[in-house]
């Protein structure tokens, strides 16, 4: 959106519009196409100075631009360590994930109200998303820690128990999630993921 308003007061008037993780646009294909980056075994967009810690904006705008050149080349080699890492092998070959096996998919996105029971002991305590392939990949030991303040998180929930999560209540979720990404599972999508990581 900054981006957008400098355009407009720099360039003159264009339309356009941001997302950042929020619509299904092909964001990942438009990074290797603009020359950001390859995209790694686990899916992810990876340059070699940041790894794949980091989230892609896009901005779609009507103004013409000249094209950088693509990334062509791929620098993952013969590394496997996302593959072989991941608990519920969503990665079925380099760059192909099985978004139903994914645990980020299966916390966050998925709707059923229980997560298959195939997985319930593949979990690995993760209660909402997963980094797994992204901790493993070589390429993130240079990734750095971000400054962003709306990154910071939440005090209240930082240390949470398991058991804490489980006595938080849906009231007090709400509260504190209002305008987190943890409220996209809803409370209910919570609850459904404490009993999958328990078992």
């Amino acid at each position: 959106n900054q981006l957008l308003t400098f355009i407009n007061a720099n360039i003159g008037e264009v339309n356009g519009r941001g997302f950042v993780d929020s619509a299904p646009v092909l964001e990942r294909s438009w990074a290797v196409r603009s020359g950001l980056g390859w995209v790694g075994k686990n899916g992810n967009v990876l340059t070699k100075n940041a790894g794949s810690f980091f989230f892609i904006a896009t901005l779609i705008t009507d103004l013409d631009l000249i094209a950088d050149a693509p990334f062509i080349t791929d620098h993952c080699g013969t590394c496997t360590r996302c593959i072989d890492a991941c608990p519920t092998d969503a990665i079925v070959s380099p760059t192909e994930i099985d978004a139903g096996k994914c645990i980020s998919y299966l916390t966050i996105e998925l709707k059923d109200a229980m997560i298959p029971d195939e997985f319930h002991n593949k979990m690995e305590g993760w209660m909402f998303g997963c980094d797994i392939c992204q901790d493993v990949c070589p390429w993130n030991r240079f990734s750095k820690p971000n400054s962003e303040p709306h990154f910071t998180p939440i005090p209240e929930v930082l240390n949470l128990s398991l058991r804490e999560w489980e006595e938080l209540g849906e009231d007090a979720f709400k509260r504190i999630f209002k305008s987190s990404p943890i409220s996209r599972p809803k409370w209910s999508g919570i609850v459904r993921n404490i009993k999958a990581i328990k078992v």
